[in-house]
């Protein structure tokens, strides 16, 4: 007999010894197999977090410019209000309009925004939540040309007019109960 009949006459034996390492070979198959899947695991779960983390950051942001552009639109509404008048009578210290010996409230104290009688409510909500708020203080009155730019004959004349300074404070949300506030303040003058 040569050796490849040994070969194949006997294919018990050399089968027996592969059986034994394949079955080694399975279970640590397994183990790779279960490693493998909670290290793909583990990726997903923090994939999805990192997501859910810049949906939120998103909505928030959102959320933030919706309250800035609500506040930004009563700022404007209170300039179109003051353009509108004859006359400072109105300013008496009700009703969101304070005149020069009036005390404005205090624009951080929530009181000042719950009070329907320290602030005006605007027109319109503009999609947030709630409309946005405001009020407007006479500040001060600067008589004829002081507060001209014209220095040294530079630019034109800016006219010898009283101007009637306000200073306009107003507060805006965003698109829930729970979202981001803006308060702005800002001066507006007007010749009368």
């Amino acid at each position: 007999m040569n050796y490849h009949e040994v070969q194949t006459m006997n294919p018990t034996i050399r089968s027996f010894g592969n059986f034994t390492s394949r079955r080694r070979q399975r279970g640590v198959v397994l183990i790779v197999s279960l490693i493998m899947l909670l290290v793909v695991t583990l990726l997903a779960v923090s994939s999805m977090q990192g997501t859910s983390l810049e949906e939120k950051m998103a909505g928030n942001t959102r959320d933030r410019n919706l309250a800035f552009q609500t506040t930004e639109s009563a700022v404007r509404e209170a300039e179109t209000y003051i353009e509108s008048i004859v006359s400072l009578g109105s300013f008496n210290g009700g009703g969101g309009l304070y005149g020069l010996t009036d005390i404005a409230p205090y624009y951080a104290m929530g009181t000042t925004w719950s009070d329907a009688t320290q602030h005006v409510v605007a027109d319109a909500d503009y999609g947030a939540y709630a409309r946005p708020q405001y009020f407007i203080k006479h500040f001060t009155t600067v008589k004829g040309t002081e507060g001209a730019m014209n220095m040294s004959g530079y630019g034109d004349n800016k006219g010898t007019g009283d101007v009637s300074i306000f200073k306009i404070t107003s507060r805006g949300t965003g698109a829930s109960a729970e979202s981001a506030e803006v308060i702005l303040r800002s001066h507006y003058g007007r010749i009368f």
